[in-house]
């Protein structure tokens, strides 16, 4: 595909490529580097979300130049339109799950034959035959990871040394001193110090690095899905008239100031005005109203939306990435660079810990030299900085409390979906709820009847809602249930959208209907009335003829266990903020009930993020749990997005943590869990870390001259592999705690 150009009064060239191979920051950073390093190049913008790039220049330039340059950074660049970013992400999962598997099958025999040979006095196979297997497994691990080895030391010449360049330095050092042991004990070369093999610590590295890149590849893929929900929850198609005829025709041809007919039960295709007809339409997943908004002639539509009853012709008046649903779907895309990846903690402590660890072991090993002690001594030296300084502990410290923390998580019904969830729930001041379907139940409910008592007048409504499919109906008819009434039976039974339903009985005429704000109602009615307006309820009645018999109100309600999860946030640091598409008395009674003191009525899905951004602003990290389609803007640009099993598709592709259980509850218990994982992630690299400060120094013979001892590499590979094994056993005492306790 030939690249986008577009050329102004300066004669600026652009071109959008798709750039393959980019797993973090520093990525970016290489990325950008290599293209600013063009001639002619201007502005560079590289996405890593969207895993592309834009480049603008003042002189045309050939495509091969961008693509040969960037190769040379490892990365893989194409024009845009090349390949799918869909494509290319699975193509990446694939690819490390092959590796995976591979590393797994030949990875695990090495290790526990290695260890069966260390720590115990069995032996498998005669010493050579032994040797030589493990010389054939750690060969094949080596050859499968060798794309560590190429990424790890050309970040090494580019001087921007990250985790592959300690993976390849630390398994490089390990596995070439395990040869030259190899021949050493096979053909009696007798050379001093090289009597131990490292084959398993390359192995071990190799396996873990690759199982924690495959999860990275998986975490990634997930953004991907975000969008590609979000664009199939929009219809393609629909019907339209022209030349005085109504054809079906796919979304793209339809253009603004087009008559759009929109059938019973089917979503709106566009934004437009109600020309003909009069409905309901159920807009929670789009603004968060829970009560289906009537729709008459003149009345706004919203794209995407459900039309819940009568059929209505509108005139498109936004369409695609105009209308609201577009909007939605262009705020999403945005905010998808907005998460630090957890792998940058490492990447940074490796950019200053390999260039001194290579210094170090050279540098010892030089002195040494001068001093006179031979090559095989200095080697020696050299040899045992870099196994002690193998930087398997380190690799371990975060994949293995990310494992363990994600099994304790999903095995109380919570799925955390990536790394980053459990760096940014932990660190959460602020967690911003969404008002229906999530503080409050998804479908609204009876909350007050006047009269109290409901023996006649709410039978009669039953009647006459019995075979509606309208939400209230439902709402009211499973009330009544419950009371242990019966629908009476109603003859002639017509629904009109917007002016309610009517029926007859025993030739008496009956309507219910939404009640407006100036109705004019006797004195005891309209005190009542009012009182569930302020409360912000939806308040029907029930008429005979003229008269009023009862009002039933409804609404949805806060969840049993909200008032008490928002308490526990608050005790563990975390405030509570409430976004609501309703009314404003409604979204205050619910904050009120639930014990929240900030909160935003009639938002839509832009306000919704630009709420959050406005949140982060002020230095805070946001946490967002919501779970419908107009929440998923808040969700992606939020810190840490939260959403439930039965939510909308998007909601769940956006969201970072998924609530496999509806309860609330499991908000705090994940909160828990990554506070809990990301502290023993720290104190992983601590001691880490501490191994190295304390062995490195040995390993350069410090205390050589005061001893006389000299740290054998067979003793340095000992020591690394015990900082692993502590690193393993810290981070299994996660499993010794309660994160589900009861609030």
């Amino acid at each position: 595909m030939a690249p986008n150009k577009s050329i102004d009064s300066d004669q600026q060239h652009q071109y959008e490529f798709d750039v393959e191979g980019m797993s973090c920051a520093a990525c970016v950073a290489n990325v950008e580097s290599a293209l600013h390093s063009i001639e002619g190049v201007g502005e560079v913008s590289v996405n890593l979300a969207t895993e592309s790039a834009q480049v603008t220049s003042s002189t045309p330039i050939p495509i091969n130049k961008f693509t040969r340059t960037v190769s040379k950074m490892g990365y893989k660049l194409e024009p845009q339109g090349s390949s799918s970013l869909v494509s290319r992400q699975q193509r990446s999962i694939s690819t490390w799950k092959r590796l995976l598997i591979i590393q797994a099958i030949f990875g695990v025999p090495l290790l526990v034959y290695a260890m069966l040979e260390m720590f115990t006095a069995i032996q498998i196979f005669p010493r050579v035959t032994g040797i030589l297997i493990q010389l054939v497994l750690a060969t094949i691990l080596v050859i499968s990871g060798s794309g560590y080895y190429r990424r790890g030391f050309q970040h090494l010449i580019l001087r921007v040394p990250n985790m592959d360049s300690l993976v390849a330095l630390g398994t490089g050092s390990a596995y070439l001193y395990s040869i030259i042991s190899t021949m050493n004990l096979i053909q009696g070369f007798e050379i001093e110090g090289f009597t131990t093999l490292y084959f398993e610590a390359a192995g071990t590295i190799l396996l873990f690095i690759t199982f924690g890149k495959w999860l990275e590849a998986l975490a990634r893929g997930k953004t991907t899905e975000a969008l590609t929900g979000l664009m199939d929850q929009m219809p393609t198609e629909a019907e339209v008239k022209r030349d005085g005829k109504w054809v079906m025709l796919g979304l793209d041809q339809v253009i603004i100031g087009d008559e759009v007919r929109v059938n019973p039960h089917t979503r709106i295709p566009v934004d437009g005005v109600v020309l003909a007809g009069r409905s309901s339409t159920d807009e929670s997943s789009i603004s968060g109203e829970s009560i289906p908004v009537e729709k008459e002639e003149g009345s706004s539509v919203i794209g995407a939306s459900l039309n819940l009853q009568s059929g209505m012709v509108i005139r498109a008046e936004k369409i695609g990435r105009e209308s609201m649903f577009g909007q939605i779907i262009t705020l999403v895309e945005s905010a998808q660079l907005k998460k630090p990846e957890i792998q940058k903690l490492v990447d940074k402590i490796a950019a200053v810990f390999v260039p001194i660890v290579l210094s170090l072991a050279l540098l010892s090993g030089l002195v040494w030299l001068l001093l006179g002690f031979g090559i095989t001594f200095a080697i020696n030296v050299m040899i045992s900085v870099m196994i002690i300084a193998c930087p398997c502990a380190l690799g371990l410290a975060t994949p293995t409390a990310l494992v363990v923390g994600s099994g304790i998580a999903a095995r109380g019904g919570i799925l955390i979906k990536s790394a980053d969830a459990f760096q940014q729930l932990s660190k959460v001041d602020i967690m911003v709820f969404d008002k229906t379907g999530t503080l409050t139940t998804a479908d609204p409910q009876v909350v007050g009847c006047f009269p109290v008592d409901t023996t006649g007048y709410f039978s009669l409504a039953m009647g006459l809602e019995e075979k509606s499919q309208h939400p209230l109906a439902r709402a009211l008819l499973k009330h009544g249930t419950k009371l242990g009434l019966q629908a009476t039976e109603m003859e002639n039974v017509t629904e009109q959208p917007g002016s309610g339903i009517q029926g007859y009985h025993e030739q008496s005429c009956f309507h219910f209907r939404r009640l407006n704000p100036d109705e004019d109602l006797p004195e005891d009615f309209s005190k009542v009335s009012q009182s569930y307006d302020e409360k912000g309820f939806t308040t029907s009645g029930i008429f005979s003829d003229d008269n009023i018999l009862g009002l039933i109100a409804f609404s949805d309600i806060i969840k049993p266990e909200g008032k008490s999860v928002v308490r526990a946030l608050r005790n563990r640091g975390v405030e509570s903020y409430l976004l609501s598409g309703d009314k404003p008395k409604t979204a205050a009674r619910i904050a009120k009930e639930a014990g929240i003191d900030n909160f935003q009525a009639q938002v839509l899905p832009a306000d919704k993020h630009d709420e959050v951004k406005s949140l982060q602003n002020q230095s805070k990290i946001v946490g967002m749990l919501g779970d419908g389609i107009n929440d998923a803007p808040a969700l992606t640009v939020a810190d840490i997005g939260i959403s439930f099993k039965g939510s909308t598709d998007i909601a769940i592709n956006a969201a970072d943590i998924i609530l496999l259980n509806d309860s609330l509850n499991h908000v705090v218990y994940a909160h828990r869990i990554a506070q809990a994982t990301m502290g023993k992630i720290r104190q992983n690299l601590f001691w880490a870390f501490i191994y190295n400060l304390a062995g490195i120094p040995i390993a350069m013979g410090v205390l050589f001259p005061f001893t006389g001892m000299l740290l054998n590499p067979m003793f340095a590979g000992l020591a690394m592999a015990f900082s692993s094994v502590s690193v393993v056993s810290n981070t299994l005492l996660l499993r010794q705690k309660n994160y589900f306790t009861k609030l």
